[in-house]
């Protein structure tokens, strides 16, 4: 089994670092709220169905790099309270803990339904 070493994640507090994404995206607000929109729309539920079949399936890898590919995703457009839940779970599926990560898995679509309201609350994507 590959090491996998914890990042630290930065602003734990907060669902996103909108000021650091605009800047990335130089303040192009469309892009933005695409990326923003594909994470919520898109991404999040695909990883999600991804997360619970591996579960059903007893599939320890498939969960772990399922939830690896979120936690980097979510980091590159500073989506933080996302990336670090992506990480606590990739843990629980490294070591094999599926039935614990599944009690998880409300709290996973929390975080995604707290992003699109927060983008929803935004002045810029109103």
């Amino acid at each position: 089994m590959s090491s996998i070493s914890k990042q630290p994640q930065e602003r734990p507090d907060i669902i996103l670092d909108l000021d650091r994404l605009k800047n990335n995206c130089s303040n192009n607000l469309d892009f933005v709220a695409e990326l923003l929109n594909h994470l919520h729309q898109k991404s999040g539920p695909k990883w999600i169905v991804a997360i619970e079949e591996g579960i059903k399936s007893g599939n320890s890898d498939e969960v772990r790099d399922v939830c690896h590919g979120m936690k980097g995703a979510s980091a590159t457009i500073f989506a933080w309270r996302i990336s670090n839940l992506a990480l606590e779970l990739e843990y629980l599926a490294r070591d094999g803990k599926l039935q614990q990560l599944a009690t998880r898995i409300p709290e996973l679509k929390e975080v995604f339904t707290e992003l699109k309201e927060w983008v929803n609350k935004q002045p810029d994507f109103a």
